[in-house]
């Protein structure tokens, strides 16, 4: 299904061609059924084959997962936290806070995961990581949310508009400029764009993106391209480059909330508390930041 055919198969297995379709044959002579159909030479997988391997992979995806966490466990007796976040948080602020954790814990190994908001939901209700961080957590029966700020969101432009952009950014500004959206299902949360739409709608800003992304990282990206002017939150907001990248407040107040998450079933180590007081202290350091770049 992978590679196409069966000696790409056998050159992937690292088995003869031969002994590869032989174990293809095998696996259809114990199902009783074909898997694949040979056309104009070309083998082309049948409906059998295309449903058996969506559940195949699952299970060997999960696998893989009981592997990983199996691994984990035993290793978070010796001085190990595993963290999932969303992504715009892991460019600054969480290597930031490991930094300064490490300090005083030099002995803590980390494992960092850059999630959307699914799959840290899921990450942490599942007991693979030890604890996430999050925006707009939802209320949710396994879950504990525990919110550590309020933050908001910035205009970035391209640096060569800076001297001639207002302190603060209205609807007239972003209107020169083309607009990079974030899609409806950005890292954010599932309801953080919603929320800015709204408010942007309030304000008067009717902003119809010329191109639409998925991260604040790839909006940063663009706009120090010059391809045009993007809102981010505070955390992308404070890591961009002040060499390529103009930030200014937005002229009407929006915000979200930044939250740790927790799966209530699993006790959480002392390890993990302080880590989430660094973290805590460390958002607060990020936050003046953004609001000192904007100024």
């Amino acid at each position: 299904m992978l590679s196409g055919s069966i000696s790409a198969a056998a050159r992937l297995l690292k088995i003869s061609q031969p002994a590869a379709t032989r174990l293809l044959l095998r696996a259809e002579d114990q199902l009783g059924y074909k898997l694949f159909d040979r056309v104009r030479g070309r083998l082309v997988a049948t409906s059998e084959a295309r449903i058996l391997y969506a559940e195949s992979d699952r299970v060997l995806t999960g696998l893989d997962n009981l592997r990983k966490l199996s691994k984990n466990l035993g290793a978070a007796q010796s001085g190990y936290l595993r963290i999932a976040a969303a992504p715009s948080l892991c460019v600054d602020l969480i290597p930031l806070a490991i930094t300064r954790f490490r300090k005083d814990n030099p002995n803590t190994r980390f494992s960092v995961e850059a999630r959307q908001y699914s799959d840290l939901l899921r990450v942490v209700l599942t007991h693979e990581v030890d604890i996430g961080f999050g925006f707009n957590a939802q209320p949710h029966p396994g879950l504990e949310v525990v919110p550590l700020a309020q933050a908001r969101f910035y205009g970035i432009f391209p640096v060569a508009a800076g001297p001639r952009l207002p302190r603060v950014a209205n609807a007239a500004v972003f209107g020169r400029y083309p607009y990079i959206g974030l899609s409806s299902e950005d890292p954010q949360g599932p309801t953080s764009s919603a929320r800015l739409n709204v408010a942007l709608e309030q304000a008067g800003f009717r902003l119809s993106p010329i191109v639409e992304v998925k991260t604040n990282q790839i909006a940063v990206s663009l706009v120090q391209r010059g391809a045009g002017a993007a809102i981010v939150d505070q955390y992308t907001a404070a890591a961009s480059d002040p060499t390529r990248v103009a930030v200014r407040p937005l002229g009407f107040k929006t915000a979200f909330s930044l939250s740790m998450m927790r799966s209530r079933h699993q006790p959480t180590s002392l390890l993990a508390k302080a880590f989430v007081s660094v973290f805590a202290r460390a958002e607060k350091e990020v936050a003046r930041q953004a609001a000192t770049i904007a100024s």
